[in-house]
């Protein structure tokens, strides 16, 4: 039975049910109001009867492509918000979701706010303990909220298509994501922190600006799909990712082809290696503030010309000149007494079985954030590292079905023992 409401012009169609003698209506399944003008302008009576009629049976509500400038108030207002699980909202003229919008939505499992006019999404949005699915791709933002490391039911993260310029590290405290989607924003680097995301199963960051990937993306054992097609100045992948080769599929169309900008060169670490008529410039991951190297600062180019030689055997007796971009004083054999004095204090950290918040909060800012994520482990023995590492530059094909498409792959070493050691292994 259809019916419609004068007063807002809204269609409803019931299903006449009854229970023992008493007969009463409720909403089919599926209730989809179908506003036929904007909803900010009804009458609070009107709306009210349609939400308190739609959620009575059916936890999803669908609100795409009405013209919406914000949640209409009557509908928080009403006692029965908090059934609502799923929200549609997409396609609307959004600018902003009220503090009083989110948090009346407390079991909330699935919020679609994309094709919108969002510049942030409210730190109150931490409030939906519930929450399993966030879309909010094709808006404006510019940042996520310090409060989406709340959402630890999180499985879903869906924000591509907006504006912003980097992640911020507690996305890796969301540690139920499975599927990650930043296509199409302004990232440079992605956080290491994301390797503690041990059951993410895809990660997608096609169409950005980045130049290096975090090193111990291969170390996520559930990790099945990355892309990060037409990241023109991306061009290695972590050495860790080698050894899932066919295990796992990555995106890589258009990486590696820009020229890195002068600033890049400025800011990062850099290894250049140039061999016959080729130069091969690695960028470091930016927490790599001292590059080691072997007595022979040449040995960083085995790895590459040892991949060479293994495709061309007209390769044989070719040398490489290698060179950094940061003057030599910046260059060591040994870790810092800073990377030691990490290294062991991580160790202790992880040793300890009560290592309380208080722990961190003694340490300076800076030295936290280094603490609570390694930059990279030795693609040898496994050890930690944070700020000084031995660059490994190696060559392979990644596809078996593209045996020339080859790429460049990037470990790091804990010591000129350990690289050595991963040099034989590679010969072999």
């Amino acid at each position: 039975m259809t019916e419609v409401c004068r007063k807002s012009r809204c269609y409803f169609h019931f299903t006449q049910h009854r229970a023992g003698s008493v007969a009463y209506q409720r909403p089919c399944l599926r209730l989809y109001l179908m506003f036929v003008v904007q909803l900010s302008t009804f009458e609070y009576e009107a709306l009210q009867v349609s939400f308190m009629a739609s959620v009575l049976m059916n936890p999803l509500i669908s609100l795409n492509y009405k013209g919406l400038e914000e949640i209409p108030p009557s509908m928080i207002n009403s006692p029965l918000t908090a059934n609502v699980q799923h929200l549609h909202m997409k396609g609307n003229r959004l600018t902003e979701l009220v503090m009083s919008s989110v948090g009346a939505l407390k079991n909330l499992e699935l919020l679609d706010v994309s094709f919108n006019y969002l510049e942030s999404l409210p730190e109150e949005i931490g409030g939906l303990k519930k929450l399993k699915k966030l879309y909010a791709f094709s808006n404006r933002l510019k940042e996520l909220p310090k409060s989406i490391e709340a959402l630890q039911n999180l499985e879903v993260l869906g924000i591509m298509k907006n504006e912003l310029s980097s992640l911020p590290p507690r996305v890796g405290s969301l540690t139920e994501l499975v599927e990650l989607n930043v296509d199409s924003n302004y990232l440079t680097h992605l956080p290491k922190e994301l390797c503690n995301l041990n059951r993410l199963q895809e990660l997608s960051a096609a169409t950005n600006n980045l130049m290096t990937l975090p090193q111990d993306l291969g170390r996520i054992k559930t990790l099945v799909n990355i892309f990060v097609d037409n990241n023109p100045l991306l061009n290695w992948l972590p050495l860790s990712l080698k050894s899932k080769k066919g295990k796992i599929n990555i995106g890589l169309n258009r990486c590696g082809i820009g020229d890195l900008p002068e600033h890049t060169v400025l800011a990062y670490q850099l290894v250049n290696i140039k061999w016959k008529e080729s130069t091969t410039s690695t960028i470091l991951p930016k927490e790599i503030s001292r590059t080691m190297c072997p007595a022979n600062i040449a040995a960083l180019s085995l790895p590459l010309l040892h991949s060479a030689r293994t495709r061309d055997p007209s390769n044989e007796g070719v040398e490489a000149t290698v060179s950094l971009t940061h003057d030599a004083k910046f260059v060591i054999r040994v870790p810092t007494l800073f990377e030691l004095t990490l290294r062991t204090y991580y160790t202790l950290l992880r040793m300890s079985k009560h290592v309380s918040g208080n722990s961190w909060t003694i340490l300076p800012r800076n030295i936290e954030d280094l603490l609570r994520c390694p930059t990279a482990h030795c693609c040898q023995c496994a050890q930690v590292l944070f700020t000084s590492a031995i660059p490994f530059i190696c060559q392979d094909n990644f596809d078996p079905k593209k045996p020339n498409h080859l790429f460049q792959f990037l470990g790091l070493c804990c010591s000129e023992q350990c690289f050595y050691q991963e040099l034989a292994s590679h010969i072999q």
